[in-house]
């Protein structure tokens, strides 16, 4: 895995706080944001300014910041339930795979007639 670096952090703020952020740039973003203090709190301010104007156009209240950790939190749960999931397939295969070669196996002992 590739780190980015805090300008490439920075160009992927909006992004992120758009939801439209995905994959690797998604989680290579994240963990840039978990340990970069600067980059977290750069972050934190521009969610915060987008977060506010839309909700006081609205008249809701405002808790952002802990709003901002719960978004990170849960994008990073989903994230890694996808590589969970994509890991458990590949081993599904691996295991399909492995029956397959093994009845075939068989199959061909049978037919001719070889005793293992």
């Amino acid at each position: 895995m590739e780190y980015i670096d805090c300008r490439a952090c920075e160009q992927h703020m909006n992004s992120f706080i758009e939801n439209s952020l995905v994959g690797e740039n998604l989680w290579q973003f994240l963990t840039h944001v978990e340990q970069c203090s600067e980059c977290f709190e750069e972050l934190e301010i521009r969610y915060l300014i987008a977060e506010a104007i839309g909700r006081l156009e609205n008249g809701e209240s405002i808790n952002l910041r802990s709003e901002l950790y719960r978004k990170i939190q849960m994008t990073k749960r989903a994230m890694y339930f996808h590589y969970f999931n994509e890991d458990v397939r590949r081993v599904l295969k691996i295991i399909s795979l492995i029956i397959i070669v093994y009845e075939l196996f068989g199959f061909v002992s049978m037919f001719f007639g070889i005793v293992v």
